[in-house]
């Protein structure tokens, strides 16, 4: 007897489930953000002038942080003062 892989699931739920799924109550929150969820945090991509990331990685390097931790905590430090 040949030993045989089961069967993939089908990629998509039924639409009768995506049809429920959709109609969550937080399913318009989730599906208006875009980016890659990576653990409890979204991955997103944004574009920056290149003198200006030449001056990010500096002084992230100076502090000993990496270009993400610098750049969140720059983020919450401006919504904080309101910026």
């Amino acid at each position: 007897m040949a030993i045989t892989k089961p069967p993939k699931p089908a990629n998509s739920a039924s639409p009768a489930a995506d049809a429920f799924i959709a109609g969550a109550p937080d399913a318009a929150a989730a599906s208006a953000r875009n980016g890659v969820r990576k653990g409890n945090k979204l991955q997103i991509t944004f574009t920056i002038a290149p003198t200006l990331l030449d001056r990010l990685d500096q002084r992230a390097g100076e502090l000993g942080q990496s270009r993400a931790a610098l750049i969140n905590l720059a983020i919450a430090k401006a919504l904080e003062a309101g910026f």
